[in-house]
């Protein structure tokens, strides 16, 4: 059984579309061209109206002059009433006069024509151009049965002025004829223009806009697609700037998914070792704290660091299953001796690396405030890339330095080497995770980015100073202590 049909729903589909498409980009634009063909037909018109009416009245006055003229030429001035009638009916006036040297001489005159207290006057002798338009659309719209008095400039004889009176409905609807015409013609001239104009601009910006904004909310659904393509030109203006940059956003989101594709794998990874790995942290802390009870010194001596370690190994495997996540602890801040905690993760991280040799230039008593275990953090991954990018350089000098001083109320910490630098190509992307400097080295490309992330948390910055043949520099800035 089939439903009854429903008006309106059967209207709200096509009023929908219409409503839909005049919102749009395109719907604006023809809105606009509509209305410019609108102003544009008023700009035309209203000085083509004022033109045709006042050559109306001229040519009405020219014949009158002609009628004059003929008068003039006639013995003694005098003319039949019948050649008189004619001459009136054929300027289509009532009445013809001339003011000659401040006298004003009347030629020709209908026995019926009307008297001087209801003519309506226009003198095109001072007529300016908004009075003549005025005059124009007065008339346009003027009640019938109106009887004019126009004066003007002779223009076949000397004279002041040439003066007709005449009845306004001719000129009315002489006016009502150009003006259907003139709005015809016009109207189809313009439309044509505005068509041309509207199909120009949508080929030449709305289409490549439509076309951005398609690509755009196809994105924003399904941004892993790569079978979504942005619009790529080569245009100069606004719209080619909106669609390169379009392109490299979706460049770079997709990077980074793939990157967060990586980072869950990572973090599942993880997770699935974490059990073991602490298990196995239990055991070397057993025997650790065997090692801590032996008679020999040098045993009882090493045994404290090698429990903080372990600690420290058990804290970095929580924490790497919590990297990236929005609900980390923040850090404990204090003020930390930067001159120990960089002595300490130097003294861890060189282990393996006997080649290399530790120098502190490090300004006394130097204090910075930030998290002891985050700091260490820090230097340790800092000092171990330094070590391994000297470990096979040919390069004779093999001097590790950390350098650290007060600047303006900052701590700054350097660590600097003196490797073969940085890639050129890796240095914008240097930070980001899983971009390694060393990845022949078997480094995952998470310690910079791990360090740069501890660094801001505790209000700070890392930051690649200087890279090149003669070595590498990183910079941390800390708060002051």
């Amino acid at each position: 059984m089939t439903a009854p049909d429903d008006p309106v729903r059967r209207r709200s589909g096509p009023w929908r579309r219409v409503r839909e498409f005049f919102e749009s980009l395109a719907g604006r634009l023809l809105g606009l061209t509509a209305v410019a063909v609108l102003i544009g037909e008023i700009f035309i018109f209203a000085p083509a109206l004022a033109g045709f009416h006042e050559g109306w009245l001229r040519e009405r006055i020219n014949l009158a002059q002609i009628a004059a003229i003929a008068l003039e030429v006639s013995p003694d001035l005098n003319i039949t009433d019948t050649l008189e009638f004619e001459l009136l009916e054929n300027a289509q006036v009532q009445r013809v006069a001339i003011q000659r040297e401040g006298e004003r001489i009347l030629l020709l005159e209908d026995p019926n024509a009307a008297n001087d207290e209801v003519l309506v006057l226009y003198d095109y002798t001072r007529a300016s151009s908004w009075q003549r338009f005025s005059w124009a659309v007065e008339t346009f719209f003027a009640p019938p049965g109106r009887v004019l008095r126009v004066l003007s400039r002779p223009r076949f004889e000397s004279g002041e002025f040439v003066e007709i009176v005449l009845n306004e409905a001719p000129l009315k609807a002489a006016i009502y004829r150009f003006a259907e015409s003139f709005a015809r013609v016009s109207m189809l001239i313009l439309m044509a223009a505005g068509a041309l104009i509207y199909f120009t601009l949508s080929a030449a910006f709305v289409r490549p806009m439509t076309d951005l904004t398609q690509a755009i909310e196809r994105f924003r659904d399904k941004p892993e697609d790569v079978s979504i393509a942005f619009p790529r030109s080569q245009r100069g203006d606004e719209i080619g700037r909106a669609q390169r940059a379009a392109a490299d956003m979706a460049e770079q989101v997709r990077n980074s998914l793939k990157q967060n594709e990586r980072l869950a794998a990572l973090g599942a990874a993880v997770a699935r070792i974490g059990h073991d790995l602490r298990n196995m942290l239990s055991t070397a802390q057993l025997v650790a704290d065997r090692l801590a009870q032996s008679e020999d010194p040098a045993v009882r001596q090493l045994a404290p660091r090698l429990e903080r370690t372990i600690d420290r190994a058990a804290g970095l495997a929580a924490s790497t299953l919590k990297y990236g996540r929005a609900d980390e602890e923040p850090p404990v801040l204090q003020r930390v001796d930067v001159a120990e905690a960089a002595e300490e993760a130097a003294a861890e991280s060189l282990i393996g690396f006997a080649d290399v040799e530790y120098k502190a230039d490090i300004e006394k008593g130097l204090a910075c405030i930030g998290d002891p275990d985050h700091l260490h953090r820090i230097l340790g991954n800092l000092i171990r890339n330094a070590a391994q990018a000297m470990k096979d350089h040919t390069r004779r000098d093999r001097t590790l330095v950390v350098r650290g001083l007060r600047v303006e109320g900052r701590c700054e910490i350097e660590v600097i080497d003196h490797g073969p630098g940085v890639r050129e190509n890796l240095r914008e992307r240097l930070f980001e995770p899983f971009v390694s400097a060393a990845p022949e080295a078997g480094g995952t490309g998470l310690g910079l980015a791990i360090a740069r992330e501890l660094t801001r948390v505790m209000g700070g910055e890392l930051e690649l100073t200087r890279t090149g043949a003669e070595g590498t520099t990183f910079r941390i800035t800390l708060p002051a202590g």
